[in-house]
């Protein structure tokens, strides 16, 4: 699929979707564009190769072009697709470059005494930014924190891999996940104080997306894009399929023993009281309340 793509944009429609790109940008339309045609069209391609309806929940590369049942009309529908492409992505660019010039305003107008937060366009980009440039392991620590802290939890849920587990199945010990984990925390916040409108420009598609999920909603759902961004991390991993059969079989032993002592009420509750709390408190949080958060996770 990366072949027929990579023909189709870069060779044989190439011209086409060029003068697409002229219509867009330089035909008295207003607009300006933020990046080369090439530096678009490499975003086309990996959209097309990756992207898919919410819905479809299996893992089909290429699946928009696979809609195509008749090959004379690609021409037309490549066009119609580019054109729409360009428009939001480059309606996302501005308006996180928008959000960023206000936040600047902001900053210089405003008591030196102190800092003012941060707001969710931040948060949108620096999770964006360090999903599409950091390594899987990476974006599995850094992710699997930030699920845990937002979710609320104090330790994992018994279901699931604690550090330790996670660490052997990584190939290092529990204090080198804690360090790396810690660190990866400040290279984001380091990221969040250089937000410029350069590295807003290096964002890709998806990556665009996922921070226009995250600031275009006054009250985002972290927690469910969070979970998205842990879960493709994971399954990234060269050791995905061990991570699978470890919480498969720690599982299956949860249940064998579950009967023979039922927790009482009070230890039920105690393990799942702060999960409940914070599903509960999410829909009443507010942008400000995420970003507070999100600054406490890395640390500012």
């Amino acid at each position: 699929m990366k072949q027929k793509i990579y023909g189709l944009l870069m060779v044989t429609h190439r011209d086409l979707l060029e003068s697409t790109y002229q219509q867009v940008f330089f035909n008295d339309s207003g607009l300006s564009a933020v990046k080369t045609f090439d530096d678009y069209l490499t975003d086309f391609y990996l959209y097309l190769y990756e992207a898919k309806p919410k819905y479809v929940s299996d893992d089909i590369k290429g699946y928009y072009l696979q809609q195509i049942r008749d090959e004379k009309a690609t021409p037309a529908w490549l066009r119609q697709t580019f054109r729409r492409f360009l428009l939001e992505e480059n309606k996302i660019l501005m308006e996180m470059r928008e959000a960023l010039a206000e936040y600047r305003k902001q900053l210089a107008s405003a008591d030196n005494s102190r800092q003012l937060d941060i707001t969710l366009m931040h948060v949108g980009f620096a999770i964006a930014w360090f999903n599409q440039h950091e390594s899987s392991e990476d974006r599995y620590l850094f992710f699997r924190s930030a699920y845990k802290h937002f979710m609320g939890f104090y330790s994992w849920p018994d279901n699931d891999l604690d550090d330790r587990e996670v660490a052997y199945i990584l190939g290092i010990n529990p204090g080198t996940l804690r360090t790396r984990t810690s660190r990866l925390c400040a290279k984001v916040k380091r990221l969040v104080g250089e937000l410029n409108d350069a590295l807003i420009a290096s964002l890709d598609r998806q990556s665009l997306d996922i921070a226009k999920e995250i600031y275009a909603e006054s009250a985002p759902d972290m927690e469910a894009v969070l979970e998205e961004l842990l879960g493709k991390a994971e399954r990234d991993l060269d050791q995905y399929e061990q991570i699978v059969e470890l919480r498969k079989e720690k599982r299956s032993t949860l249940r064998r023993f579950a009967h023979l002592e039922p927790p009482s009420m009070e230890e039920r509750y105690e393990s799942h009281a702060c999960f409940y709390m914070s599903k509960k408190s999410s829909h009443l949080e507010t942008g400000n309340r995420v970003a507070r958060m999100f600054m406490k996770l890395i640390g500012m």
